[in-house]
């Protein structure tokens, strides 16, 4: 038997470990090797294998039964479904399990979920509602659901199985971006460019006298890219990026090289307890980075800098969130921004807003442009009002 999840864990393993444990003792056979993800019963010749969701996972095996856990969330379920048709062909017995992503439509799991309701392939469907288990009663359910968007109750806990496969209706959150696109442009070449080569992207070199802001979203350099933006001031063109899965401390060298080239911009971070912001703050300040924006103060509207505290960084926080996305929405509307960076508006362009639910990135995607530009955006504001006192820009090379 085969084992599949999405996360690579080792889940289904673990509930097979957990019968045979309480099996009664003369039914129960020796395990070798009993490993996590992996055992086997040498008296049978049987064993549980926990595969990574990969494309060619289980090909050229004897297994007489795949199981794939999530299988919705598989990113290569159908051609690692292909992989291991010789297998199921053979006599074996395939299983995909899975609860339903009400973002995705057409996906392989609903395709051939519904090809089996209607008699069309192989497949037999079995829906099991979110009541079927006992004890569980509508007063479950409302507690269990409370604060989910509708469509997150009929993803996680469907009652009936329209609840399971329709999708839900969305909508582009930046519309229609065509015109942006005739603004992408090449980047020119630079020191820092190369310095920092295939990360660093600089669209336009500093003028003097011209203000600039810089805002960035840090990463640890593992699973998200960071992404910092820096933009003009006063026409809300983006001069230069950097984007990319680095390291948190490189992060924070770019962002002071940035600064510093844009004369001392004014800048910001997104700021947490330790984490890829701790580190960031902390190299920033070894740094001497100047004009590094205080923190805000988001208990009232509109938002005022903590210029007494000496706090920096800007925490994620939902009404921080709340007010710069849609100011961001607005600009990009309004054409009040131009990114140049064609990454970055596909990045927009998949940012939807499901319905009845906050504006996110679909599963899988990233939303690190799009924090950038929302926080770069609302430092401008700072700026351009004059309420930055205490602040050197550099107008001299």
């Amino acid at each position: 038997m085969l084992s599949y999840r999405e996360d690579e864990a080792f889940d289904l393993v673990d509930k097979c470990k957990f019968i045979d444990d309480n099996l009664p003792d003369f039914l129960k056979e020796s395990r070798n090797p009993d490993q996590r993800g992996h055992i086997a019963f040498p008296s049978t010749r049987g064993e549980i294998k926990s595969l990574p969701s990969t494309e060619d996972a289980g090909r050229s095996t004897d297994a007489s039964i795949v199981v794939c856990d999530e299988w919705e969330k598989h990113p290569y379920a159908e051609p690692n479904y292909g992989a291991l048709r010789p297998t199921i062909s053979a006599g074996g017995q395939f299983i995909g399990l899975s609860t339903a992503d009400k973002l995705k439509m057409g996906t392989f799991f609903k395709t051939l979920y519904a090809q089996a309701r209607s008699g069309e392939n192989g497949f037999f469907n079995i829906f099991l509602p979110w009541f079927i288990r006992p004890g569980r009663t509508q007063e479950w359910y409302e507690s269990e659901t409370n604060g989910m968007a509708s469509w997150q109750r009929e993803g996680e806990y469907p009652a009936t199985e329209d609840d399971m496969l329709t999708t839900l209706q969305t909508r582009k959150f930046f519309g229609d971006l065509a015109q942006m696109y005739q603004d992408i442009k090449e980047p020119i070449e630079h020191e820092l460019s190369t310095k920092y080569s295939g990360v660093v992207r600089l669209y336009r070199l500093p003028v003097v006298g011209t203000r600039y802001c810089l805002f960035n979203d840090p990463s640890e350099g593992k699973e998200d890219p960071h992404a910092i933006i820096v933009m003009d001031a006063r026409t809300g063109e983006e001069v230069a990026e950097s984007h990319g899965k680095t390291p948190a401390d490189l992060c924070a060298q770019i962002h002071d090289d940035l600064v510093r080239l844009y004369n001392n911009a004014f800048n910001g971070y997104e700021s947490g307890p330790g984490g890829a912001g701790g580190i960031v703050a902390t190299k920033l300040k070894e740094l001497n980075t100047p004009n590094i924006c205080p923190s805000l103060n988001v208990n009232k509207r509109p938002f005022t800098l903590d210029t007494t505290s000496g706090k920096k960084g800007w925490w994620t926080s939902k009404s921080l969130w709340d007010v710069v996305i849609w100011d961001l929405e607005e600009a990009v509307r309004l054409g009040q921004i131009i990114p140049h960076s064609k990454e970055c508006l596909d990045e927009f362009n998949q940012f939807i807003v499901p319905e009845g639910a906050d504006p996110q990135k679909p599963r899988g995607g990233h939303d690190d442009y799009i924090d950038a530009w929302a926080r770069v955006w609302h430092l401008r504001k700072y700026v351009t009002t004059g309420n930055i006192g205490g602040f050197h820009f550099k107008y001299k090379g």
